[in-house]
């Protein structure tokens, strides 16, 4: 069939931008997830902190 031209394929540039978006939003979730962990780590370690000195007194107590 010549003279006629190829149906147009699909659009690249809106696949290239989901991709961007995607790709964005993977980003701004992990970094969510970071600043949740440390927010997380910040509170409970000081809990923990006070938690492990009995509990080290407690074993050096049993083992004498």
């Amino acid at each position: 069939m010549r003279g006629k031209t190829p149906a147009p394929g699909p659009d690249r540039s809106t696949d290239r931008a989901t991709d961007r978006a995607t790709a964005r939003s993977a980003v701004a979730v992990s970094v969510a997830a970071l600043i949740t962990a440390a927010a997380l780590f910040g509170a409970l370690a000081p809990k923990a902190a006070a938690l492990e000195g009995p509990l080290i007194n407690n074993i050096g107590i049993a083992l004498q």
